[in-house]
């Protein structure tokens, strides 16, 4: 994958956020300081999703930077599916079903069919890829919007326009994958297609645009060395740094 310093630096800033984040669900889990409301407050909530949302657009603006997508897509899926099994046999409480690697895995999976699709209709028309990436650009935001609480049985915007979805659609596990979450499933970790899809493909439009513009390309090669080290070794922090964290409060608890 061919890097760059700014979008390491950005995927560093997130993994750190990341851990914070996590450390105060866990002390909250542990019964360490932080209440209910405190961790499952609107503030927590947004701070949740811009974790969420900055992880998943650099995750399809790198798309592009790779070259091995059928193998990263493998990879990504089975690491979730190892996360599933694990959490449901010992952690069955705070059970992880449908995560973010599982879903970066399949976003990954349908990007290369979309990747594809793309570069043979931009095929001699580069002339046109400006205008056409900002409306793609565009309308994956729409949509992520407006499909952002299908999971709670409805699409638009509340306030302004909504509609409720067949309540037949939120039936069984592959509706819950697509984003039509089953009433009784419960994941500490749950990112559907529906509507997460339309971030990553956000993230891969947008580095189409940037990559168009030669004054956005240079400013991608400057980032913070420490942090952009964290950013490029992402993957393996994700999946340390809840274990280390989990020992650490639980030992703290045990000697309390």
């Amino acid at each position: 994958m061919k890097r760059y310093d700014l979008i390491d630096t950005l995927r560093g800033i997130s993994i750190i956020s990341m851990i914070a984040f996590h450390t105060c669900w866990l002390m909250n889990y542990f019964g360490i300081g932080l209440s209910d409301e405190i961790v499952y407050g609107t503030a927590f909530t947004v701070w949740e999703r811009s974790i969420c949302i900055s992880f998943i657009v650099i995750a399809g603006f790198s798309f592009s930077l790779g070259r091995h997508h059928l193998r990263s897509a493998l990879l990504l899926s089975g690491i979730g599916l190892a996360i599933t099994v694990i959490t449901c046999l010992f952690f069955p409480d705070i059970r992880i079903v449908f995560g973010i690697l599982t879903f970066l895995g399949a976003a990954a999976f349908i990007m290369i069919f979309i990747d594809r699709v793309y570069k043979r209709a931009a095929k001699g028309n580069e002339e046109m890829s400006e205008p056409v990436n900002a409306g793609l650009l565009s309308l994956s935001l729409l949509l992520f919007i407006f499909t952002y609480n299908i999971n709670n049985g409805y699409i638009g915007i509340s306030g302004i326009w909504s509609a409720d979805m067949p309540k037949v659609l939120y039936n069984g596990y592959a509706a819950t994958f697509i984003g039509f979450m089953k009433p009784d499933f419960t994941s500490a970790d749950y990112f559907p297609l529906l509507p997460w899809i339309f971030i990553y493909m956000y993230g891969y439009f947008l580095h189409k645009a940037i990559m168009g513009s030669s004054r956005a390309k240079k400013s991608l090669r400057h980032g913070i060395s420490w942090i952009s080290f964290l950013g490029r070794h992402s993957l393996i922090i994700y999946l340390l740094h809840p274990v280390v964290i989990f020992l650490v409060l639980y030992a703290i608890t045990v000697t309390s």
